[in-house]
């Protein structure tokens, strides 16, 4: 069936103030989704405060070789990964420099959201492994 996941990149454009998203959906991989992502935000550093250059490097270091394969990996926009996923979904914020993971995605009369925040972490505490649980969950 697969090791699915989906991670989503965002921040904001500086014309209008509006925020984008795009959502990576890795067939394989999730097992190892942070350290993939860990991995993807540290090769994005020098670009992290131009988060359309640090999307691509991100993608790109997650994709790696599989480029040109016909399945592996699919690239969307939009709020939500509308893909189902055997893990929750993570959204790296560009312009807060932070991770924010979410249980789930919530697949329901053909509408998807993302769950509920498990965590919030720095980019530093997010490659460190280090977690902090957000403030309303306490």
């Amino acid at each position: 069936m697969g090791d699915r996941y989906c991670v989503g990149f965002t921040g904001f454009d500086e014309t209008d103030n509006a925020e984008r998203r795009v959502w990576l959906y890795s067939h394989w991989g999730g097992s190892d989704r942070h350290g993939e992502i860990g991995r993807a935000i540290e090769a994005a550093r020098p670009r992290w405060q131009d988060p359309t250059y640090a999307t691509r490097i991100a993608i790109s270091n997650i994709v790696g070789d599989g480029w040109k394969e016909e399945t592996g990996f699919g690239i969307e926009a939009g709020p939500c990964c509308l893909t189902h996923v055997e893990y929750g979904a993570f959204l790296v914020n560009w312009s807060d420099k932070t991770v924010t993971e979410f249980d789930y995605v919530h697949f329901a009369e053909g509408e998807n959201t993302l769950g509920s925040v498990v965590a919030v972490r720095s980019f530093d505490d997010f490659m460190a492994g280090r977690s902090r649980v957000p403030e309303e969950a306490i």
